[in-house]
């Protein structure tokens, strides 16, 4: 089987038990609170985003430098 396949099987698989779950509204409600628990809060947010900018512009000025 290609890899092509074993993916689009898995996504498709995903989706089907996405929908599945989320008709179940107790455990569409803990999903939910853990989403609002895991994610950042404040300045600690504002500091992830700043270090993914500056990784993100490292990488864009290293691939500038290094590219001719």
């Amino acid at each position: 089987m290609r890899p092509n396949y074993l993916i689009l099987i898995l996504l498709v698989l995903m989706i089907v038990i996405g929908i599945f779950m989320s008709r179940d509204p107790e455990h569409a409600q803990r999903l939910s609170q853990m989403y609002r628990d895991a994610s950042f809060q404040g300045e600690t947010r504002e500091i992830v985003l700043m270090l993914l900018a500056l990784g993100i512009g490292g990488f864009i000025v290293y691939l500038t430098m290094t590219r001719r």
